[in-house]
């Protein structure tokens, strides 16, 4: 019975569609729709965006002074690189790594059922030794190993061959993901079995004296190897795992991750450091800060500062250099938009179950039909939004990939749901602003003739959007809104500042920016920083951040322009770049009403996609020299 209706539908709808581009009015509409595509395919900014200008700058001695980091490195290689990579081989610990991460990987009954039993009798034996008897849990922890142990069986082979986890792949994008990546002849013998006896020790004893916390030790210890294996592995856990981790937690896994491809820059012999522009502008813009930072009226807590940012923007370096091909970057974006709808379903959830604090950032007196507003795992609306910005083009971008016959297009037109309604949730009116202008890019390059179902969807809208929703957005600009006024005045203090510091700024974060702010605020309206990105960057470390900045992001674009290619628009090297580029201008135009580094994890995912966008140009430069 579906299968009839659906297709009648379908026929309906193809009907409709004939008659409409046979009939005057769709001709007519189509005929615009060419010109207005054309006048812009031929206008100033798509030429200057196209132009494929030579370079000269990474000839200069400014561009050349940032390499020297990757000079040394490549100078190390030479001198000590195969010696290192020798004693690698053949380290005892470097082999004991290989056989956990294999058997940790293959699941493998027997290896975890010993680690169970050892960690369970430990625990049990420290908790008994310490006078609290018998301790229950870790007698069942064992009794589970014992069972473990009967078999050796990897879990993985029989997942990898499951109807269920083949259904869970397709719709995730992954459908080629072959789950028995682990070398078959490690997870066999005595070593391994040893090796789990050992950790399982290790971790009964935190147990003991730590708590529960402990429990983690084998995971976190397989992570850690996994990323010295393999550091596109730490690329992927970090990209996923930003707004779930606290800021220390992620800064910890980037420079884990950073030391595991310098070691492994230095022990591959046809290993090449990639760098470009943008990375240029990225070191450029670190330089800077690091002078106003030395020189700040607060110097100490902005040189703390100034090294969590060292960390989140050299990341770029660590992303476009451990990203090999196609698979990974695409498989990299796919896990970043299922981990945006994670917590994009979180938020939802907070709304539907109220999970949040009622009338929280909402100004009760004009908005008292707004009950809430939902923040995730992100702790404030504007900072989810700002996150979500990023990842609701991308999420569109794979929608658009894949065919209606695949289970991914409909997997990822439900995260693109989930995404969009949290925006909404968010209330946040300036990420709002950020998304339209932000679909606008996207249409306008992916189909222009799409902009012809304006009138529908304005008329469509005011059903569907509630209306305190509606309310809300018309207040943007309306000083009688306390959030509004309360921007306006900082804004001015903060132009009051710059009158004074426009050169050099007063150095970063918010211990400064409360020695001078002060000074210079309006109606006594306090503030950690000025609620906009680019009056901050200039207000820390003036005009020359903000130059590098901008500078840096029109490469970034202009990059991206020449990677797009709008005969191959269901591709994606051209999907991925345009989404990419769409999410990146819509963050910058949210910047314009909020400081959104001020979360350093939404920070940090803004340039891990600035370097995800920089991958495509690199692969096609490599796909071009082949």
């Amino acid at each position: 019975m579906n299968s009839v209706i659906i297709s009648s539908l379908r026929a309906f709808g193809a009907r409709i569609a004939e008659w409409f581009r046979s009939s005057a009015i769709g001709r007519a509409f189509f005929y615009v729709c060419a010109a207005v595509s054309g006048s812009w395919q031929n206008s100033s900014i798509m030429t200057f965006l196209r132009r494929d200008e030579r370079v000269y700058a990474d000839k200069s001695a400014a561009v050349r002074a940032m390499k020297c980091p990757f000079t040394f490195l490549d100078f190390v290689k030479r001198k000590i690189g195969a010696f290192i990579e020798e004693n690698i081989k053949t380290s005892l610990l470097c082999r004991w790594a290989r056989i956990y991460i294999n058997n940790f990987i293959a699941v493998n009954t027997r290896f975890f059922g010993i680690m169970l039993v050892c960690a369970g009798l430990t625990y049990a034996a420290l908790k008994l030794a310490g006078g609290h008897g018998i301790v229950l849990s870790g007698v069942i922890a064992a009794a589970a190993g014992v069972l473990l142990m009967l078999v050796n069986f990897n879990i993985m082979r029989f997942l990898n061959n499951s109807v269920a986890v083949d259904f869970i792949k397709s719709c995730a994008g992954y459908k080629g993901l072959d789950l028995e990546a682990y070398a078959e002849n490690e997870t066999s013998g005595v070593t391994r079995l040893i090796l789990a006896a050992v950790i399982g020790a290790v971790t009964g004893a935190g147990l003991g004296a730590a708590g529960i916390i402990a429990a983690f030790v084998p995971f976190a210890l397989f992570g850690l190897t996994l990323v010295m294996y393999a550091p596109v592995t730490g690329v992927f856990a970090a990209l996923f795992a930003a707004p779930f981790l606290p800021t220390m937690a992620l800064a910890g896994l980037c420079l884990w991750t950073l030391l595991s491809l310098v070691i492994k820059s230095v022990t591959k012999e046809n290993f090449r450091w990639k760098f470009d522009m943008v990375g240029a502008g990225i070191l450029l813009l670190l330089a800077v800060l690091f002078v106003s930072s030395a020189l700040s009226f607060s110097a100490a807590g902005s040189l703390k500062i100034w090294a969590l940012y060292f960390v989140f923007l050299t990341f770029y370096f660590v992303i476009i250099n451990s990203v090999e091909n196609k698979d990974q970057l695409e498989g990299l974006l796919k896990l970043f938009v299922i981990s945006g709808a994670l917590v994009a379903l979180y938020g939802v959830a907070q709304y539907l179950f109220g999970w949040t604090t009622a009338n929280a950032w909402i100004d009760e007196e004009m908005f008292e039909d707004s009950t809430m507003r939902v923040y995730s795992t992100l702790g404030n609306p504007n900072v989810l939004g700002e996150y979500l910005l990023l990842v609701l083009p991308v999420a569109a971008g794979w929608f658009l990939k894949f065919k209606a016959g695949e289970w991914a297009k409909w997997a990822y037109l439900a995260m693109l749901a989930v995404l969009a309604l949290c925006l909404v949730l968010t209330q946040s009116r300036g990420c709002w602003i950020g998304f339209m202008l932000s679909v606008f890019v996207f249409v306008t390059f992916y189909n222009g003739k799409l902009w012809g179902l304006i009138p529908i969807a304005l008329c469509i809208i005011p059903f569907i959007i509630p209306q305190t929703m509606a309310e809300r957005f018309m207040s943007i600009g309306n000083m009688e809104d306390s959030s509004t006024s309360y921007r306006v005045f900082i804004w001015l203090g903060t132009l009051g500042m710059l009158k004074h510091y426009w050169l050099g700024g007063i150095g970063m974060g918010e211990a400064a920016f409360n020695e001078v702010y002060p000074f210079f605020s309006y109606n006594a309206i306090q503030a950690p920083h000025s609620h906009n990105l680019f009056l901050q960057l200039t207000v820390e470390a003036g005009i020359p951040a903000l130059i590098v900045f901008l500078a840096t992001m029109v490469i970034f674009i202009k990059k991206l322009s020449l990677v797009y290619n709008p005969r191959e628009r269901q591709s994606a090297e051209t999907l991925m770049p345009l989404a990419i580029g769409s999410g990146i201008i819509g963050f910058l135009v949210q910047s314009m009403f909020d400081y959104t580094f001020y979360n350093y994890r939404v920070m940090a995912v803004f340039f891990m996609i600035i370097a995800a966008g920089m991958c495509f140009s690199h692969l096609k430069k490599e796909a071009a020299d082949i």
